[in-house]
């Protein structure tokens, strides 16, 4: 019994080293964290609201780096890294922006 979970640890951890996935405390999460715009044009806002200030538009395949995602997931935290508003940190809403895939399943799934 300890050499079969010796070999599954072991295929897990070859099958995530070529998948761009890290194993963390038994779950799996994004290893790059690069993201784009997919809207034509989106506000990057202070809080993740409607409500909030707009700090910069940011334009379609403009690429970025998630930071966060809000409680719910409708909004994500960015930092921008080309076009108009390179280097700003802001909150857009999620569905306007290609997220990394993260895989937060713990086996069995």
């Amino acid at each position: 019994m300890r050499t079969r979970k010796a070999i599954t640890a072991l295929s897990l951890t070859v099958a995530l080293s070529g998948s761009g996935l890290v194993a963390v405390a038994g779950t799996a999460q994004a290893a790059d964290s690069r993201c784009y715009i997919t809207a034509s044009a989106a506000k990057l806002r202070s809080k993740a609201t409607t409500n909030s200030t707009a700090l910069a538009v940011v334009y379609k395949s403009n690429r970025c780096s998630l930071k966060d995602l809000n409680a719910n997931g409708t909004w994500a935290k960015l930092r921008m890294t080309t076009g108009n508003a390179k280097g700003k940190t802001g909150w857009v809403r999620s569905d306007l922006v290609h997220l990394p895939a993260v895989d937060t399943c713990t086996p069995p799934c």
